[in-house]
């Protein structure tokens, strides 16, 4: 089966606005996937291009989608949550892997490590081991430009999936892969400085999976057309607090050389709590929290327990106040955080 577009929410759901005229939400129609389906799977090329997926059936949901910009959203608790990030390199050709990661990955590490200082009063950014190791550039110009300076690396289209990018299973797997030589899908390879370098410390990492130290991975998601905000197809957020375990359901990627998984989410019992962040500008970066091994759902609650974000699950949508053929252009970095709990 093939991935779901975005469509338009019904014809009778209203935009709810203030009386200045302020959008308070929006309706949109999300794409879980029904209770009755289990494993999903699908082959990634070497461009990042999925095959049709198989054990999957969608359930499009009409939900609400509330403006974020005032509802102090934030990393620790919620999953997510909006920075003003002036780049100190604005002219980075965002289509050219080397620029991407000799110039724009050290500025998505700064800007993690700050937020994660300002969590923890009493530490600095010394503290805490961050570092970048793969990107997205999306469009939704679907004409898969290759990527200049790539291995066939292609510009993806927006993700209409309600889904989060690791589980159980591939955050700490991800992470243990880090302290390895970059396998051949892997954006670092050759750039490390030998055949046997790896981005991440094995001891530290083996803390990490063993839970004496704290780990994360985290999004840097950001709008990347400077003339513009995003008007269309903008990027929403579920709240963790409102997410169950129940409802997840684990999709593979089977590679050339391993095995990855995301979660999908079935159509619930429960009510997920969808926010977005209106009219992003290119100097704005959302922090996106991928998994957090000490969220209650990492932990193995069904919920997240003692207010620890696990992720936040999250899709594209088609906004009911902007045309359809309204570009978007973003590009989100993958990071990864290790410190002390």
């Amino acid at each position: 089966m093939g991935w779901p577009e975005m469509k338009p929410p019904s014809p009778s759901s209203t935009v709810e606005r203030t009386t200045s005229g302020e959008i308070v939400s929006i309706p949109a129609k999300m794409n879980y996937v029904t209770p009755e389906t289990k494993i999903i799977t699908s082959k990634r090329s070497l461009t990042g291009t999925d095959a049709p997926l198989t054990g999957v059936e969608w359930a499009p949901t009409e939900c609400r989608i509330h403006n974020a910009r005032d509802a102090r959203m934030s990393l620790h608790r919620n999953g997510f949550e909006l920075r003003h990030h002036e780049l100190n390199n604005a002219d980075i050709d965002i289509f050219d892997q080397d620029e991407v990661i000799e110039k724009y990955y050290p500025e998505c590490e700064k800007l993690l490590a700050e937020a994660l200082v300002a969590k923890d009063g009493d530490a600095d950014e010394k503290a805490f081991t961050v570092r970048a190791f793969d990107h997205n550039v999306r469009s939704t110009q679907s004409d898969s430009r290759e990527m200049k300076n790539s291995s066939g690396g292609t510009v993806q289209t927006p993700v209409a999936v309600v889904h989060g990018d690791y589980t159980k299973i591939s955050a700490p797997r991800r992470i243990q892969d880090m302290t390895l030589p970059p396998k051949q899908n892997d954006v670092m390879r050759g750039r490390l400085g030998g055949e046997d370098a790896s981005l991440l410390d094995q001891d530290e990492v083996a803390e990490a999976v063993e839970g004496k130290r704290r780990y994360a991975l985290i999004n840097v998601w950001r709008n990347i057309r400077r003339s513009e905000p995003i008007f269309q197809y903008p990027l929403a957020c579920v709240d963790a607090a409102s997410i169950n375990s129940a409802d997840l359901r684990t999709f593979q990627i089977h590679y050339s050389d391993r095995i990855g998984e995301n979660y999908f989410f079935a159509k619930g019992r429960g009510q997920h709590h969808w926010f977005y962040f209106p009219q992003m500008t290119f100097d704005e970066a959302m922090l996106i929290k991928q998994w957090d091994s000490h969220g209650g759902i990492a932990k193995g609650y069904d919920t997240d327990e003692e207010g620890v974000s696990t992720f936040a699950i999250h899709s594209s949508l088609l906004d009911p106040t902007a045309s359809a053929d309204v570009k978007r252009e973003s590009i989100e970095v993958r990071c990864c955080a290790i410190w002390d709990a």
